[in-house]
């Protein structure tokens, strides 16, 4: 990617720490700066943080920025606020300080994420500058789903949270101090721009560039099929696995935080509904369980189930998505576009994933990825890759064409220029 101009200077407000980028917001958040460094932008990027940084590693890891830590407040206090506390724990008090001492240095801001949108717009008014909101999903929907599927004094506070989102939201869609709102899912661009006197856009998921390479190094030809993927990569310990047996290359994966509650869910409806399907089809088949931060309990649950397998906390979760025979993503609830099932597709390994998993861009069922909602149907539908593997090597080489196709660094960070100019 070319350089976009050597002169253009962003201020980028992140939600949290990205590193290490190891789980779906970190990654696209790491993905976009890396993006904007490698197009000659600089930038200073601002990590709230309830814990000191290492400013050495941060740099190095986006060259050309200047990193600075922002402290947050996560006492009782913030809380006990009319403000989300998503906005309350991230006080925007240090920052309005050093702003009104310091004059403009930058063309634009960029808060990405709307959990730290105040942050930015506090940005724009002291600084007169352009705004532009990237939003990962509908946050107010999230925690609603939270309060629902929670119980006691959790699911009160669950419900306070999205009622004062829902406020925020409000506001920030009527926001004088924002340019415009880049939705990185295609139904939630649908959802605000009804609701928004704010510009608003969509801006597909940013993915680590080593994703996006013709043929990413360490794994096997896109399309090769699931046998030669697995070929390709190495066990945990360091020894090969082979790929001479077609059967025995029979793993799906799940890639995800292990202490989300809408990825619990999804493990639960799909080891409790489908999986018992498979292994009656399939015996020899495995499901490995890739995420980080179990949440208590999950490993003794997880053990009760024959052919499952619990991977916490690995450095790469491509090696597991590169030798998967297929990646299943069986969300239940929840809004934005699913990173784990797109770097799948980017690995050329075939997905199949409910509806709900399924949202946030416009590839096509059965023929990018296979699509259930039931869980007969859903299982059947994975059964139907492993017996074909031809099928399931076409699936995986649609996916990563859809992603090598519409995901391109340079055009996303084209389309953000033209709507901060």
């Amino acid at each position: 990617m070319g350089p976009v101009s050597d002169s253009t200077r962003w201020i980028v407000v992140v939600e949290e720490p990205f590193l290490p980028a190891d789980a779906g917001g970190r990654v696209e958040t790491f993905s976009f700066l890396t993006a904007a460094a490698a197009a000659g932008i600089r930038m200073q990027i601002l990590v709230p943080s309830r814990e000191e940084l290492d400013i050495r590693a941060y740099e190095e890891a986006v060259p050309g920025s200047a990193v600075i830590r922002l402290r947050r407040d996560d006492s009782p206090r913030a809380h006990l606020t009319l403000k989300p506390f998503m906005h309350a724990s991230r006080p925007v008090g240090q920052l309005r300080r050093a702003l009104e001492a310091t004059p403009p240095r930058a063309d634009a801001v960029i808060s990405y994420s709307c959990r730290s949108s105040h942050l930015g717009e506090e940005i724009a008014r002291i600084w007169k500058l352009p705004h532009l909101v990237r939003a990962h999903n509908v946050d107010s929907e999230f925690f609603r789903v939270l309060a629902r599927s929670s119980s006691g004094p959790r699911a009160v506070a669950y419900e306070m949270e999205y009622r004062k989102l829902r406020l925020a939201e409000l506001e920030l869609h009527h926001s004088p101090l924002v340019t415009c709102i880049a939705d990185i899912s295609l139904e939630d661009h649908e959802w605000r721009r009804s609701r928004a006197s704010v510009p608003t856009f969509h801006l597909p998921p940013f993915l680590p560039v080593g994703a996006l390479r013709a043929n990413p190094s360490g794994g096997a030809t896109p399309g090769a099929g699931p046998s030669a993927r697995a070929a390709a990569v190495s066990t945990d310990d360091g020894g090969a696995i082979s790929g001479s047996d077609p059967a025995a290359d029979q793993r799906l994966v799940f890639v995800g935080s292990l202490d989300t509650p809408t990825n619990i869910e999804a493990l639960r409806w799909f080891l409790g509904g489908c999986w018992p399907t498979i292994r009656v089809r399939h015996p020899r088949a495995t499901f490995q369980v890739v995420g980080r931060r179990p949440e208590d309990g999950l490993a003794a649950w997880l053990a009760g189930f024959e052919g499952v397998e619990l991977h916490t906390d690995v450095p790469s979760v491509a090696g597991y998505l590169s030798a998967a025979s297929l990646s299943v993503n069986p969300m239940r609830s929840g809004s934005g576009v699913n990173i784990k099932a797109i770097e799948a597709m980017a690995s050329g390994t075939p997905v199949v994933s409910t509806p709900t998993g399924s949202r946030g861009l416009g590839w096509a069922a059965g023929t990018d990825l296979l699509v259930a909602d039931e869980p007969g149907a859903f299982a059947a539908a994975a059964c139907e890759l492993l017996a074909d593997p031809a099928q399931a090597a076409a699936i995986g080489a649609a996916g990563r064409a859809y992603v090598l196709r519409e995901l391109d660094h340079a055009a996303l960070i084209r389309e953000i220029q033209k709507h901060l100019s």
